[in-house]
């Protein structure tokens, strides 16, 4: 038992604590209705075409976010790989 503490604080230990960004940090936008009707389009194109420029910028934040909670997951697999092959090595 005290074989095993020791490993996982060697682990622990060898990884560094890092600002990480996961993917439960990422919001996803909400997708802007549709445009019910011809009149509502003239009526308020300019506000219906400010809302979906807002939804895409959000969408890209968001993509932005999830590649960035992807690349960090990877790198936590890759220190906590290491570790483990150096622990028995």
């Amino acid at each position: 038992m005290s074989r095993l503490l020791a490993c996982s604080t060697f682990i622990a230990l060898a990884i560094p604590a890092t600002a990480e960004t996961l993917a439960m940090h990422c919001v996803l936008p909400l997708r802007p209705e549709l445009a019910a009707s011809p009149a509502l389009l003239n009526e308020y194109g300019d506000d219906i075409r400010a809302e979906f420029n807002t939804y895409f910028n959000e969408a890209q934040t968001y993509l932005n976010c999830l590649a960035a909670a992807s690349a960090s997951a990877q790198a936590e697999v890759r220190l906590v790989l290491d570790a483990y092959q150096e622990m028995f090595q």
